[in-house]
């Protein structure tokens, strides 16, 4: 009996939270470490004419082209950056789909180094406007062009570099929620611009916790509420009844597990070489 005990009040101590664990697979980023040492899972795109640059997988603490210092990846032993020998626009994305029914966060560290020592941030991903120095990461409807900014194609805008921001950052853990999107598949963008001079845009320990949200109140469960919940509940009795007592009729689809783990003128000329001396 004492045990029996201990397992009604675990259980309603669940539901009082109004949250649970997601299931395995509620929002997974493939390879967000990069640790496969690849961009597998990725989708690595640059600007038509770009000069030798892209994103590179990298580890150590010098750049993979150009050779400038750049901070070790902050988790494992790889992580992602841009670097270039000429001006260029890179994107990094990944499509992932975000389960009904789960809370979903996204979460990533990103670092720069700016070798220009100024931004410049106009709206837009062409690399031929000057000037053009920036670093931003957005939420993309996933039919999107990758280099598009438009607001019929950008969900959200999770980081942007702007004008008088500092030069170099270090790694810096950054988090977004991506909840008023469960329900849906997202592209997680990730785009570095540069056309003044060098630039290493980088980015590490790429994920997304999920977590399973259940019903507090049986209004929640009715006209099909049910089914925002996910695949917890195989019809609205069942939901009714998980409210009615107090969580003691579990889920017939379960609902714990683990969390899971988006005008100007032409540029100037093309540079080349490594670092000055």
């Amino acid at each position: 009996m004492r045990r029996c005990g201990a397992v009604r009040t675990a259980i309603l101590a669940v539901v009082l939270t109004l949250a649970v664990p997601g299931v395995s697979g509620a929002a997974t980023v493939a390879n967000g470490g990069f640790e496969t040492g690849t961009f597998s899972g990725w989708t690595v795109v640059n600007q038509p004419g770009s000069f030798d640059g892209s994103w590179f997988v990298y580890s150590g603490t010098t750049s993979p082209l150009s050779g400038f210092p750049i901070a070790a990846p902050p988790g494992g032993t790889f992580a992602a950056t841009t670097d270039q020998f000429g001006p260029g626009s890179h994107v990094l994305y990944q499509d992932v789909a975000l389960e009904a029914g789960f809370s979903h966060v996204l979460s990533f560290d990103l670092y720069y180094r700016n070798n220009a020592g100024a931004f410049a941030t106009p709206s837009t991903l062409d690399f031929n406007v000057f000037p053009n120095q920036q670093y931003r990461v957005d939420v993309l409807r996933p039919t999107a062009d990758p280099f598009s900014v438009a607001a019929a194609d950008v969900l959200a805008t999770v980081f942007r570099t702007e004008q008088g921001d500092p030069p170099v950052l270090a790694p810096t853990r950054v988090t977004f929620d991506l909840s008023a999107f469960a329900g849906t598949t997202v592209r997680i963008r990730f785009a570095g611009v540069e056309n003044v001079f060098f630039f290493q845009a980088s980015v590490d320990n790429v994920d997304i916790e999920s977590v399973r949200l259940l019903p507090t109140s049986k209004d929640q469960c009715k006209k099909g509420g049910w089914k925002t919940f996910g695949s917890v509940f195989k019809n609205q009795g069942d939901c009714v009844s998980f409210v009615a007592t107090g969580g003691r009729n579990r889920p017939a689809h379960g609902g714990g597990g683990s969390s899971a783990s988006a005008g100007g003128e032409a540029a100037v000329g093309h540079w080349k070489g490594g670092p000055p001396r």
